[in-house]
């Protein structure tokens, strides 16, 4: 655990790219984004990405990011207008990369299966998967919660939400795994590119497979896959907005089965790994486990599972706090720092499991709010409520965290803890 200071005690030095490729920024990243946010202004980070610019603009204050969220018209999130020539792919398409209409009309096409009557269906999934993965691990005292319990949930609830079956997605960590690996502007090489794109290459036709596969079924049945299929057609009247193509219907597919489990398995990691580094919490919810929300909360502001936002690129003049930024610029924010502002929080650098309000943007805020938040809330408090009623007596097996080299995603590459006695 980080002791902070407050900004009066944080030196204002330059961060340094040494800095921040050295281990301990990975292990640890709070005593740098204190820094940065004493600092003020936006951070340059250079990066060796597949687009126009060489670098970005990182912004690291709460109220900052605020501004930044709030300021649409003033951003394009459209990957495409930065992609150098040869390097797009159809992946670029899906919602997250679109601006305006296009991007409202994909979100209200999958909106109804993220709603809260949809993931009430989903809660005996996620009950039944966390009881079945524990049974598995019956009489081991040691285990890796990651390996074990935190990688297969999320993927066997997506499989299920999708519409796929569980033993179709034996590949889908590892190509998420390099695919977030290749979003990282700090770590990112001309290899871990190259990896990416082999990646998404044997993600996609999998996808495609997966959806010709639907299509010869007619489509008819009630899965978000099935639904998609039905809806790729061109618009049957003008106006109409329930329609994508087909390289919209692979974006979007393929985006839900990255972006349904990838966050998910993070929070759930993040959580226990919290969780057990504050025992008394940890105590304290597997006899209350009524506080399991706000606690999930806490987590996702305490250690975000998304450090970074993706890119906004600058479409007119704006300033952001004292920044001035003009058109072509990419700008982000460091969603792990402006959930620690000394600004935003009341002992921001505290793991309080009551904290309310509890205002952090882990989900970002917004038009382009994650449309998921709600179904990786359920899944990481279902996890941990099945995870505390069966092992209360966890604890950790190694003094470090093995969290994994990104500094895009804050996760952990494993957790190896005892079962316990008693």
């Amino acid at each position: 655990m980080s002791g902070l200071g407050t900004p009066t005690e944080v030196a204002r030095a330059e961060v340094t790219r040494a800095e921040l490729e050295a281990d301990a920024f990975f292990q640890d990243p709070y005593p740098i984004y204190a820094r940065l946010r004493a600092r003020g202004g936006a951070y340059e980070l250079s990066h060796a990405m597949n687009v126009s610019s060489s670098g970005m603009r990182l912004f690291s204050r709460h109220a900052e990011a605020l501004q930044v969220f709030r300021a649409t018209e003033s951003f394009s999130k459209e990957v495409r207008r930065i992609r150098l020539p040869g390097t797009g792919s159809p992946f670029d398409l899906h919602m997250l990369h679109r601006d305006g209409a296009d991007h409202l009309r994909l979100r209200r096409l999958v909106a109804e299966h993220f709603s809260s009557r949809s993931l009430q269906a989903l809660q005996p999934v996620i009950d039944e998967t966390a009881a079945a993965l524990l049974d598995e691990l019956h009489g081991r005292d040691r285990f890796d919660l990651v390996a074990d319990f935190a990688d297969p949930l999320p993927v066997a609830v997506v499989a299920r939400l999708v519409g796929l079956p569980l033993q179709a997605l034996g590949s889908l960590r590892r190509w998420s795994l390099d695919l977030c690996d290749g979003f990282d502007s700090i770590t990112c090489t001309p290899e871990i590119l190259q990896r990416q794109r082999q990646a998404l290459v044997e993600f996609l036709a999998f996808t495609r497979s997966a959806i010709v596969e639907a299509r010869a079924r007619g489509g008819d049945g009630d899965t978000l896959l099935d639904a998609l299929v039905r809806l790729a057609q061109a618009p049957a009247a003008e106006g109409d907005t329930t329609w994508l193509d087909s390289d919209e219907l692979l974006a979007m597919v393929g985006f839900l089965l990255f972006a349904g489990h990838e966050t998910t398995v993070t929070l759930i990691g993040n959580a226990l790994v919290t969780l057990l580094r504050h025992p008394e919490a940890w105590q304290a919810l597997c006899a209350a486990p009524a506080g399991l929300p706000r606690a999930v909360e806490e987590v996702l502001r305490y250690e975000s599972p998304e450090q970074r936002t993706s890119f906004r690129q600058v479409l007119q003049p704006l300033t952001i706090g004292d920044t001035a930024l003009e058109p072509g610029q990419q700008v982000g924010v460091i969603i792990g720092s402006a959930n620690r502002d000394e600004d935003a929080f009341a002992d921001a650098h505290r793991f309080d499991i009551t904290r309310d309000p509890n205002p952090h943007l882990a989900f970002g805020f917004g038009l382009h709010i994650c449309l998921g938040r709600q179904m990786a809330r359920i899944e990481a408090a279902g996890a941990l409520a099945v995870l505390m009623q069966r092992l209360p007596r966890l604890t950790l097996a190694e003094a470090q965290p093995d969290w994994r080299r990104n500094s895009f995603f804050r996760s952990l590459a494993s957790l190896r803890v005892h079962r316990g006695v008693g």
